[in-house]
């Protein structure tokens, strides 16, 4: 719903491709936490950050809801 938000679909692959599970993903930029939401469902940890503090609570909810 955002304009830089990435397809989750791509952003597994990625994690998939540059990761095993249970290894930390970073995202310094995270937004809504696309990339903490595809790490989750992938079995990795994940670490963000977001100045944004809109923003960090929809990444916050997202990625709480998986778990």
């Amino acid at each position: 719903d955002y304009p830089t938000q990435k397809p989750e679909k791509l952003l597994e692959q990625v994690i998939k491709a540059a990761s095993n599970p249970g290894d930390i993903v970073f995202d310094p930029f995270m937004g809504v936490g696309s990339t903490g939401v595809a790490a989750k469902e992938l079995n990795r940890n994940f670490i963000g950050c977001e100045i944004d503090p809109v923003f960090f609570e929809a990444a916050r909810k997202r990625i709480e809801e998986i778990e």
